[in-house]
């Protein structure tokens, strides 16, 4: 069976977690049988594996795990929020979840958008190096993110853009 992942990817604030949380809740009205796997968090590890600043290897790995566990209780479709820069990235999220069919999104934001959910976010020592990580990717996105589809994520609510991706996937029932 064809597992539909769905990543989310877009610079740091623009809202990838928010809104794999929101179509996760938008899946379970629908009686979609899905997960939702946030791979920052499975990276959230000090110290990183040599190698591994950003800690992608060990958050696959990670992932793999979880998805394997989260498939044997039913889910049947995937949603990942991580930060994807390149095909090889791409390549490597999808080699982890054994079947998959991937759509990669590109959650895109303004500036002044990022930058002011950045401050609202990160209160401690990050903020500097988070607001100009967000303006980095941001930049480097454009370019680099070999994406299927687009979406805007400013001034529109996470119930409206979660909507927008639900009708834009064909999700295994």
């Amino acid at each position: 069976m064809t597992v539909p992942l769905l990543i989310l990817s877009g610079p740091v604030g623009v809202g990838k977690s928010s809104v794999g949380d929101e179509l996760s809740v938008k899946l379970m009205e629908q009686w979609v049988p899905h997960s939702f796997i946030d791979l920052d968090a499975l990276a959230q590890t000090f110290p990183r594996p040599a190698g591994d600043p950003y800690g992608s290897r060990l958050a696959l790995k990670n992932m793999a795990d979880v998805w394997r566990n989260c498939r044997a209780a039913g889910a049947r479709n995937l949603i990942v929020a991580r930060v994807v820069e390149t095909a090889a990235e791409r390549e490597a999220i999808a080699a982890a979840v054994p079947g998959s069919r991937t759509t990669l999104c590109h959650l895109r934001a303004s500036e002044a958008t990022l930058l002011a959910r950045v401050r609202q976010r990160e209160m401690g020592a990050g903020l500097d190096w988070h607001l100009k990580r967000t303006l980095e990717l941001a930049r480097s996105l454009e370019e680099t993110c070999p994406f299927d589809l687009a979406v805007e994520a400013d001034n529109r609510s996470l119930k409206d853009i979660a909507e927008d991706l639900c009708d834009q996937m064909t999700w295994e029932s």
